[in-house]
């Protein structure tokens, strides 16, 4: 690992060589005996990690060469070294931009901790400003995947709103993308270089979302021992993303009302007003009209963060795009897992287009990953895939064989009569469907895992059907946790 390079900039010889003589050992000296030749230096060989600048030279002082030296490189760190007593120079100094001053006699060690500090710290700025463009790289949203006609319209609203301070509400399923979806608008936005504070409001206790939005002062409630700043302030000049917004409580929506409405916030057992910086992008899965008329959600809060509604398409509505996604997470699973890139064969991948995907873009992503995890082949077939995929197709086989007696006008094996309008295939299937459920629910008494059994496929894909289809005859008090899938011994019974 190369040493750091140090420039000295000093007139007399001796403070000079005093320098040189503490620093030797572990930095890279460049010296120069007066400001000229110290410029001249820093023209032919900077920027340097650090500069030490004599304060009192003659034909050009010390003040003067800082100018220049900034002007040459604005994020140098330049420490002026001073034998005067008055502190009227240094003051001037650290305005104009040093980034620290000595005084001489020197100190040994507060030599070594200044630079070893300074140094500390532009390795700490460079390291922020890689992570930086390494995030706004990845949060492009030409790095959105999918290339099909309803991304095409995220893509262009994305762009049309960018650059603008308008709210945002972004619209979809669990697992669509809504955060990706925010993190580009701001990545993409004139506000690019201030920060995204995320802020998730269904996994914060209702009890302290408003101190985490507002912050607050000390004593203000048992346990604040400090003040505290919020999501508010801590996002200025950036942009704050409120994810699920429709759990937040009616108590803390009305404050959030009045700061988007009045550009200010008062923090939790505050009495000063704070004015606010920040463009606001608002997600939520749950269909906010519905929860206004319910009364679970403030109308006024509603109309004014829906400016403009981002509504990202469910999966199983961009089929096109699946088998995109699957080689992009696919690829990027084998680059972690250091092994080659599988391919799949065309049943797989028709498998996985065919699939309704409730789960959304997340469940795809999660399914390539175990598979590229419990799978060593380099060409995935459908028998490789995760049970639940595999299934699906035989699990609507067979609800269509169990009700095919009783759907009136379609029976298997028999030739299909089309009227004058031909055959609605959806509403064909969405009745068997409909009918294979609720007869599953009648015979569980309403019990949904033993329904999701008797039917052969997930309890979450049972859920999935039953919101679609409207069906609400599931019993309420079964057991929360239960398995996403199910075990193959029990499907093949």
């Amino acid at each position: 690992m190369s040493k750091a390079r140090i420039l000295i900039i000093d007139d007399e010889e001796s403070p000079r060589e005093s320098l040189r003589f503490i620093l030797k050992d572990r930095y890279d000296l460049t010296l120069a005996e007066n400001g000229m030749v110290g410029l001249e230096a820093l023209a032919k060989n900077g920027p340097f990690d650090v500069v030490l600048l004599d304060m009192k030279m003659p034909q050009m002082d010390g003040l003067e060469v800082l100018s220049k030296t900034l002007q040459f490189a604005p994020s140098m760190p330049v420490v002026m070294v001073t034998a005067i007593t008055e502190a009227k120079p240094a003051v001037q100094a650290m305005k104009m931009g040093a980034a620290d001053y000595l005084n001489k006699p020197f100190d040994v060690d507060e030599i070594r901790l200044v630079v070893d500090r300074l140094l500390k710290e532009k390795a700490l700025e460079q390291e922020v400003g890689r992570l930086r463009t390494e995030l706004q790289s990845v949060s492009k949203f030409e790095n959105i995947v999918g290339t099909g006609v309803a991304m095409q319209k995220v893509y262009t609203l994305i762009q049309r709103i960018m650059d603008t301070e308008t709210t945002a509400l972004v619209l979809g399923e669990t697992g669509t993308g809504k955060e990706l979806v925010a993190r580009a608008l701001h990545y993409n936005s004139v506000r690019r270089e201030g920060p995204f504070i995320p802020v998730h409001c269904a996994a914060i206790p209702s009890e302290l979302l408003e101190s985490e939005l507002f912050g607050h002062e000390k004593g203000s409630f048992t346990g604040a021992l400090q003040r505290r700043i919020g999501m508010f302030e801590a996002a200025c000049g950036g942009t704050l993303f409120l994810d699920e917004i429709g759990e937040m409580p009616l108590g803390t929506q009305s404050k959030l009302l009045r700061s988007i409405q009045e550009r200010e916030i008062r923090r939790v057992g505050g009495q000063e007003t704070i004015s606010i910086n920040v463009r606001l992008v608002c997600a939520t899965n749950r269909d906010l009209e519905r929860e206004v008329k319910r009364g679970a959600f403030r109308e006024d809060l509603y109309y004014r963060i829906n400016v403009v509604p981002v509504v990202i398409p469910a999966l199983r509505e961009r089929k096109e795009d699946i088998p995109q996604l699957a080689l992009h997470f696919a690829e990027r699973f084998a680059k972690d897992l250091n092994r080659a890139v599988p391919q799949f064969t065309p049943a797989a991948m028709e498998m996985l287009v065919s699939y309704p995907w409730p789960g959304n873009v997340r469940e795809l992503e999660h399914a390539i990953e175990r598979l590229l995890v419990t799978c060593d082949s380099e060409k995935i077939s459908a028998e490789d895939l995760p049970f639940v995929i595999s299934q699906a197709d035989m699990a609507t086989a067979q609800i269509a064989s169990r009700l095919a007696a009783t759907t009136p006008n379609v029976k298997l094996g028999e030739k299909l009569e089309f009227d004058d309008g031909g055959l609605d295939l959806p509403k064909v299937t969405e009745d068997i469907e409909r009918r294979a459920i609720e007869e599953a629910l009648r015979r569980t008494s309403g019990i949904i895992t033993e329904a999701a059994r008797a039917l052969h496929i997930t309890r979450r894909m049972l859920r999935y059907k039953m919101d679609k289809l409207n069906i609400t005859s599931g019993r309420a008090e079964e057991p929360e946790q239960e398995p996403d899938e199910l075990d193959e011994s029990a499907a093949t019974t």
